[in-house]
Parts: structure tokens; C-alpha cells; sequence
């Protein structure tokens, strides 16, 4: 895996790292659990964003792009399901326009 590759997936490690850090806070009592589906959302629209970015537009080569993101987070993409989230951050998640916006999705 190249340098590029290991700096994107250690980018989208950390949005499901924050993901997995709301679950241990005892104040966040509103949300529930995440859903693979929920999961498989926040690296999708990393991919997305950062694809966009790269003047990439090609639909084949974006779905490639998520698909080889899931299996490089194979193992992060397992602890993610059942972690805290809340709604309104997916609803963010889905906003973001680039990657400071997706950052203050994932920001308490």
C-alpha cells in the first residue's frame, strides 16, 4: 500500500474511531447504536468527498474506490456496528461538502 493509500485510510479510521469514542461517553445519552449501514456511510462519503476533491467523476471508478476503502477497514468496519451515534450526525455526514465539514460532524 502506497503513502497515499495509507494516509487515506488512516483518515477514514478516524471518523469511525470517533464514532467508536461516543460510545464511551457517558453523557451522550441521546442516539443509538450504529448500523453497518451507518458505518459503511461515513467511509462512502469520505470517499466521495476526497474522489471529488481529485476532479474524479467517473462512477465506476468511485464505487472501486469505496469497495477497496471496506476491504482496507475491514477489521475497523467490524467494531464500528453498535457504537453511539446520533442522527443529526449522519445527517451531517450527508452534508459535508469537504473534509473540515465532515470533521465537525464527528466532533462533540
Amino acid at each position: 500500500m502506497g503513502f497515499a493509500a495509507t494516509t487515506r485510510r488512516r483518515t477514514a479510521m478516524g471518523w469511525l474511531t470517533l464514532v467508536a469514542m461516543g460510545s464511551s461517553v457517558p453523557w451522550l445519552a441521546c442516539g443509538r447504536k450504529a448500523t453497518p449501514e451507518d458505518c459503511d456511510l461515513i467511509v462512502d462519503r469520505y470517499v466521495e468527498i476526497e474522489l471529488r476533491d481529485l476532479k474524479v467523476t467517473d462512477p465506476k471508478i468511485i464505487e472501486q474506490r469505496k469497495s477497496d476503502m471496506r476491504r482496507d477497514l475491514k477489521d475497523d468496519l467490524k467494531t464500528c456496528p453498535g457504537k453511539h451515534i446520533t442522527d443529526s450526525m449522519l445527517t451531517c455526514v450527508r452534508q459535508a461538502e469537504n473534509n473540515a465539514d465532515l470533521d465537525k460532524c464527528t466532533r462533540w
